[in-house]
């Protein structure tokens, strides 16, 4: 009988197990690890930027309160806390006013105005890196006013800076 297999080979019925080779296996562990560590790492960015927004827009309500009473302290004296012509929107004093009743150490810029009910319409609050716009989008007028609004929560960060020359 002659066969015509090789006589080198040697033929293996049934299962065959073949052993993965170690280098395979170390690429795989490594490439799950850092599929992980970025899923983690976008995941907690992704929660300290929106804890940090939702505090930016709570002290931005807050704010809102305090242009409210400060706003109508300047009524009684019978002047408006609005000046369209300063770099913040308020006259001289009302930012620190506005500071100590809110307690809150970012910036406020008055943007609109309502004399007659000593609201606000638009006002933006800025603090580290986070942007809170005001608009009121009630009744312009009467006890509505700048009780009714949208506040938008933007988050920035600095790409590029440049020195004047």
């Amino acid at each position: 009988m002659s066969d015509d297999r090789s006589s080198h080979e040697v033929h293996v019925e049934g299962t065959q197990f073949y052993r993965r080779s170690a280098i395979a296996d170390i690429f795989r562990i490594v490439l799950i690890t850092v599929v992980v560590l970025v899923a983690v790492s976008v995941l907690a960015a992704w929660a300290i930027v929106d804890a940090g927004a939702r505090q930016a827009h709570k002290e931005a309500r807050d704010i809102r309160k305090a242009l409210r009473i400060v706003g109508t302290e300047y009524y009684g004296e019978l002047t408006s806390i609005y000046d369209p012509y300063s770099s913040n929107g308020m006259v001289d004093g009302a930012a620190e006013k506005i500071a100590d009743i809110s307690t809150r150490g970012g910036e406020v810029i008055l943007y609109s105005w309502d004399d007659s009910s000593n609201a606000p319409l638009q006002f933006e609050y800025r603090n580290g890196l986070y942007r809170v716009i005001y608009t009121d989008t009630g009744v312009s007028e009467g006890y509505s006013a700048g009780v009714e609004g949208e506040f938008n929560v933007y988050y920035s960060f600095e790409i590029l800076h440049f020195d004047a020359e």
